[in-house]
């Protein structure tokens, strides 16, 4: 039955997003450039990833040998070798930590990272967003996401990586992942080692370019920091968290039940 369960969410995720959200709670869509580029199929982002890892890295993949690499199977290419090559032309953490160390595997982290907010700051300036005359009421529900996409990271990152990305997370559920990890994003990822082992790098450098983003699109009467980080509330089924008059509630325990017909 756990495994049919697996399958069964795994299936969701690579549907929609929907499963994601109903086990995190926040509003559908508001996550969805981050899902799309990290955990779902962005062909512009893995084309830019090669870009990157070409101009850099490249003589590096050239000249690895077979001596270079631990055992591995070649699953589906002509050599374990070929394998690692091209996986390592795809910015696959992973294989970039495991052979050449930590420093070029932060430095792709970083760069894709920093590929996500550019693209999330360019969908922000194409709707006018902190422009004088911006009228969020009057975007169509697509690009609102697009800016709630924004303020969630200012307000949840810190607890959406430790309690939907961690290896340690609780959530009472299993979403998608081996037995026993019971978390949204552990090692779903399409570049996994960024949501394991990597998981921290990846954390700290969401951390500043989140706060550079702010900075250079914050208004005349935003404060000056970028907001400290909220704590997750727990709302009734039903209630639209993003609603004005909204309750909520501090433990998921705390939220009355619905009452029994």
């Amino acid at each position: 039955m756990l495994k049919i369960k697996f399958l069964k969410e795994s299936k969701l995720l690579a549907e929609s997003n929907q499963g994601l959200y109903e086990v995190i709670g926040v509003l559908p869509g508001s996550l969805d450039l981050f899902l799309e580029t990290f955990s779902g199929s962005n062909i512009a982002f893995e084309r830019s990833v090669r870009n990157y890892v070409s101009s850099n890295y490249q003589s590096l993949i050239d000249n690895l040998t077979e001596e270079d690499i631990p055992a591995t199977s070649a699953r589906g290419y002509k050599s374990p070798l070929n394998k690692i090559k091209a996986q390592l032309m795809a910015g696959t953490t992973y294989w970039w930590y495991t052979i050449f160390g930590l420093q070029p595997a932060q430095a792709i982290i970083r760069f894709k990272v920093v590929s996500y907010y550019v693209e999330l700051e360019d969908r922000l300036e194409d709707i006018g967003y902190g422009q004088e005359g911006f009228d969020f009421e009057s975007l169509e529900q697509k690009d609102k996401m697009i800016v709630y996409e924004k303020h969630f990271w200012e307000d949840y990152l810190d607890s959406f990586f430790d309690n939907h990305m961690g290896n340690v997370a609780d959530l009472g559920k299993v979403y998608v992942g081996a037995a026993g990890i019971q978390s949204g994003l552990y090692g779903q990822m399409r570049d996994w080692w960024m949501s394991t082992d990597g998981l921290g790098i990846m954390k700290s450098e969401m951390r500043s370019e989140k706060d550079e983003l702010y900075l250079s699109m914050k208004g005349e009467d935003d404060p000056e920091d970028a907001p400290e980080r909220k704590e997750p509330q727990w709302f009734e089924k039903g209630v639209n968290a993003w609603d004005d008059g909204a309750v909520g509630y501090d433990r998921q325990e705390d939220v009355p039940r619905p009452k029994e017909d």
